[in-house]
């Protein structure tokens, strides 16, 4: 659709399908977005001394994950796999026309378990849909067990 010579009726109904019919990819991959950015977001505060000096402006995703990494927070495995899902999600933040591919949702795997990747070759067989919400919903997942584990360690050693 070119947005230029589009009319006013063609954009309300590219809208509409965009916003309200359609439902693809693009929702579980923002909304796990948000979810693993504000989960970075805890993790880093509660290793911070004053962590409003570091949020009390607008902090990108990139610059958040980085910090994480450098903290010593985040695996090489857990970076790398954030860093592919921003790479996703930016791209459809600036590619109208971005359609996430299989390869970059498998970049989002890592240590699955035999009985996740069973339900993701499942997923990919329906569509990139569905593999879009099992892939995040299993890295939402992943990273909610592991900050768990971080906590009990820290609870644990007296932190």
């Amino acid at each position: 659709m070119g947005y230029l010579t589009a009319s006013f009726e063609d954009l309300d109904q590219h809208a509409m399908e965009q916003l309200v019919i359609e439902t693809n990819e693009l929702s579980p991959i923002l909304r796990g977005h948000i979810f693993i950015e504000k989960t970075l977001e805890t993790l880093i505060s509660r290793n911070l001394e004053i962590p409003q000096a570091f949020f009390s402006r607008n902090r990108g995703f990139d610059l958040k994950l980085d910090l994480a990494r450098a903290m010593g927070l985040l695996s090489e495995a857990y970076y790398l796999s954030l860093k592919a899902l921003n790479s996703i999600r930016n791209s459809y933040s600036h590619q109208a026309a971005y359609k996430v591919s299989f390869e970059e949702l498998n970049s989002l795997k890592f240590g699955w378990e035999p009985i996740q990747k069973e339900a993701y070759a499942k997923a990919c067989q329906k569509g990139i849909d569905e593999a879009a919400r099992v892939a995040m919903i299993f890295l939402c997942g992943r990273l909610l067990t592991w900050l768990a584990a971080q906590m009990h360690n820290r609870v644990a050693g007296g932190v």
